[in-house]
C-alpha cells in the first residue's frame, strides 16, 4: 500500500469541520494528513484524482453481521470488513450475535485480532452481550469486554426482563458505556413474518403491527428514565416510534436511535413477491412510516444508519419466504441507497449520519479533516452511477442489479492503509 497519498481537488463534506464546503487537495504521508491547501505537489505519491471529488471523515457503520464465529461460510470477518471497505467504511461495529455469542473478552480480542491479523483495511469494533450466552437471565461482564474493546453492549434482540435492563444501565452509567436494545413484543402475533396491514391480510400472512415495537419502547424508555445511563435503539421502523424518540429526546434523555438502508427505501407491498430478501426485523412496515423515517433522518431525530448487513448463502436464500431467515445483506451500497431515499436532505446530514454520528452514538472520539492527525477518510462521487462491487458474500441484496442507483464509493484511507473500488 501507498504510504504517501495526494488527494486532488476534491470537495470536503465534514460537519463541524472547518473544511466543509472547501474545495482542496490533501497530502498523506505514514498515514498522517501532512497538509490541507490548494495546488500541492504530488512528491512521489499516489495521487487520487476523480472527476466531481468528495472526501468525508471515515464513514462507520452502525451495525453489521459477518457471520463469524460460528457460520463463516456465509461469508466471515476479513471477507465481510473487505466488503465494508467497499462501501466506503473505515469503521464497523460488529454485531454479537455469533455461535458462540461475543459474550467475554476473549472473543472480544478474537475478532480484533483477526481483523488485525488478517491485515484488513477497516477496523472491526466488537459490541459485546448484555447476557451471558444471549440468554437474557444473568448480565455478562461487560466492563471486562469493554477493556478488551467492545464499544457496546447488545443481545442483538430484545431483552424481556425489565429488571436485566435496569441493572445494566446502571452498571454502565459510569463508564458512559452505550446499552443497545431492539424494542418488540414477540408475544404479539408470535409466528408473524411481516407488518400487519392491509398487504399481510392480502398474502394471508401473519403480521407484527407497530405497536409489538412501540409497547417495548415506550417501557425500555421509561427504565431509561428512572436509571439514567446512555441507551441506543438500533433499529426503528415506524412511525410512530419517531415519534417517541423526539418525546424522550425532548425530555433530556440520553436516547439515540437509528433505522436502516431498507427501511429507508422498502415497504410491506415488497412481500407481494414472496422472495425472503425482504423479510427483516423488525419488517418492512407501510408507505406512511417509511415517509416518517426518512424526515426524521433528516431532521436529526434518527441519530444515524446501521447497514444491519446479514449475510446468507444460496442454501439458507432460496427457501419459501415463511421459512427464510431475517436479514439483508447489502452492506456495499448503503450510501447510494440512502442518498437515493433522503434526497431531499442536505448531503452533510447524510454523510454524518454513517460517519460521525456513529461515533457519537459509541462514545467514539469523532474524524475530522484536519492536518496532523491519521488519515480516516471516504472518497466518493455523489452524482455519479452506483456499481455494485460485489465483494460480499451475502445473496440476499436486493441493490445489486439497481443500476438507477447515483452515488459511487472511490474508495478509502484508515491511517496507512488504503482500499480503491
Amino acid at each position: 500500500m501507498e504510504s504517501n497519498i495526494l488527494i486532488k481537488d476534491a470537495r470536503v463534506i465534514d460537519l463541524g469541520g472547518s473544511f466543509n464546503g472547501k474545495k482542496v487537495s490533501i497530502r498523506i504521508e505514514n498515514g498522517i494528513i501532512t497538509e490541507i491547501g490548494k495546488d500541492l505537489k504530488p512528491k512521489k505519491s499516489k495521487i487520487w484524482e476523480e472527476e466531481n471529488l468528495c472526501v468525508s471523515p471515515g464513514w462507520m457503520d452502525g451495525g453489521a453481521h459477518f457471520r463469524d464465529p460460528g457460520d463463516e461460510i456465509k461469508e466471515g470477518l476479513l471477507r465481510g470488513l473487505d466488503a465494508a471497505a467497499a462501501g466506503g467504511f473505515t469503521d464497523v461495529a460488529i454485531l454479537p450475535s455469533t455461535n458462540p455469542p461475543i459474550d467475554n473478552k476473549a472473543s472480544v480480542a478474537y475478532l480484533k485480532n483477526r481483523s488485525l491479523e488478517g491485515g484488513a483495511v477497516t477496523d472491526a469494533h466488537p459490541l459485546g452481550c448484555i447476557s451471558e450466552h444471549r440468554k437474557g437471565t444473568q448480565l455478562a461482564e461487560m466492563l471486562d469486554m469493554a477493556e478488551a474493546g467492545a464499544i457496546g453492549f447488545s443481545d442483538d434482540g430484545p431483552l424481556e426482563r425489565a429488571g436485566l435492563i435496569q441493572m445494566a444501565l446502571e452498571y454502565l452509567r459510569p463508564s458512559g458505556d452505550v446499552l443497545v436494545i431492539q424494542p418488540m413484543e414477540k408475544d404479539i402475533n408470535p409466528g408473524a413474518t411481516m407488518h400487519e396491514g392491509a398487504m399481510s391480510t392480502a398474502l394471508g400472512l401473519k403480521g407484527s403491527p407497530t405497536e409489538a415495537e412501540t409497547m417495548r419502547l415506550k417501557r425500555d424508555l421509561n427504565i431509561l428514565e428512572y436509571t439514567g445511563g446512555r441507551l441506543h435503539i438500533p433499529v426503528i421502523s415506524s412511525a410512530d416510534s419517531v415519534k417517541l424518540i423526539k418525546e424522550a429526546k425532548k425530555k433530556g434523555l440520553a436516547v439515540t436511535a437509528s433505522t436502516t438502508p431498507h427501511h429507508l427505501t422498502f415497504t410491506d407491498e415488497e412481500i407481494a413477491c414472496f422472495d425472503g430478501t425482504y423479510r427483516v426485523d423488525p419488517p418492512l412496515r407501510a408507505k406512511s412510516d417509511r415517509k416518517a423515517l426518512r424526515a426524521a433522518l433528516a431532521e436529526g431525530i434518527i441519530d444515524s444508519i446501521r447497514s444491519d448487513h446479514r449475510p446468507e448463502n444460496p442454501e439458507t436464500n432460496d427457501v419459501e419466504f415463511v421459512l427464510s431467515p431475517n436479514g439483508m445483506s447489502g452492506i456495499s451500497s448503503v450510501f447510494p441507497v440512502i442518498l437515493s431515499a433522503c434526497e431531499k436532505a442536505d448531503i452533510t446530514r447524510v454523510i454524518d449520519s454513517i460517519s460521525n454520528a456513529n461515533r457519537r452514538v459509541f462514545n467514539i472520539p469523532e474524524v475530522h479533516i484536519v492536518e496532523g492527525v491519521e488519515a480516516k477518510l471516504t472518497l466518493f462521487n455523489p452524482k455519479a452511477q452506483h456499481i455494485c462491487p460485489g465483494v460480499s458474500a451475502g445473496v440476499n441484496n436486493p441493490w445489486k442489479t439497481m443500476d438507477e442507483l447515483k452515488g459511487r464509493v472511490y474508495g478509502i484511507v484508515n491511517g496507512n492503509r488504503s482500499y480503491s473500488n
